[in-house]
């Protein structure tokens, strides 16, 4: 039987693998909003086909995404680890 401990460190994995997966999921919304708006508004429509200049600001949440990912898994890695030890 896991302890409290081990119980409050599977569901920060849990949370931080959820968490991830929606951002990286709001970051593609974000992406395919940004370029289609700019399709209908801007004379140019090259940002739209080769996304230059880039628009660093709009992978800021794929970044988080997969932090959040990496941290999740290695916290549930962890409290894998010391439920079985413990």
């Amino acid at each position: 039987m896991p302890s409290v401990a081990h119980q409050a460190i599977l569901g920060m994995g849990g949370f931080f693998l959820l968490l991830g997966a929606i951002l990286i999921i709001w970051n593609r919304r974000e992406k395919s909003r940004y370029y289609d708006s700019i399709l209908l508004t801007r004379r140019d429509i090259k940002e739209s086909f080769t996304h230059d200049p880039e628009r660093p600001w709009l992978g800021a949440w794929q970044v988080g995404g997969r932090i959040s990912l990496i941290l999740g898994v290695l916290l549930l890695i962890i409290a894998g680890v010391l439920w079985l030890t413990g």
